[in-house]
């Protein structure tokens, strides 16, 4: 009888690599964050991880408590993107610490259910703000 458990356990399925959140280059993200953060660093997100009831929002915010934080480094990256994308487009400064926000975006990040879906808009909202100099694929 003593076997049967062994036995069991070695059948089990083994556990299989951690995929990555999302299909990027991290240290690339954290690069650009690093080029862009000493002109922007007073910009700060949208989203209050104090009670987050949306489930993007949730999503966001538990990527704070994870390893890596690729997920809201990204979130980190695309706003600080967003506002230099608009000073450029305006040729003025912006209030940085109440910059003007992307509606359109705000509510296509928001309607996000689950980490594709996010790695999917803040890459696609990245890139619009950032062309040649995003980090992300084209």
């Amino acid at each position: 009888m003593r076997l049967l458990p062994a036995l069991c356990a070695l059948l089990a399925p083994l556990p299989l690599a951690a995929a990555p959140i999302c299909p990027v280059d991290a240290a690339a993200v954290e690069a650009r964050i690093a080029d862009l953060e000493p002109a922007y660093s007073m910009v700060l997100s949208d989203i209050s991880c104090d009670a987050p009831t949306l489930p993007a929002h949730v999503l966001l915010c538990d990527a704070v408590e994870a390893p890596d934080m690729l997920l809201w480094r990204m979130g980190r990256l695309d706003d600080l993107a967003w506002v230099y994308a608009v000073e450029n487009a305006t040729g003025q400064e912006v209030d940085l610490t109440n910059p003007p926000r992307d509606d359109s975006f705000i509510a296509a990040r928001d309607a996000c259910t689950d980490t594709a879906c996010l790695c999917d808009v803040l890459i696609r909202h990245t890139n619009d703000s950032l062309g040649g100099t995003s980090p992300y694929p084209q």
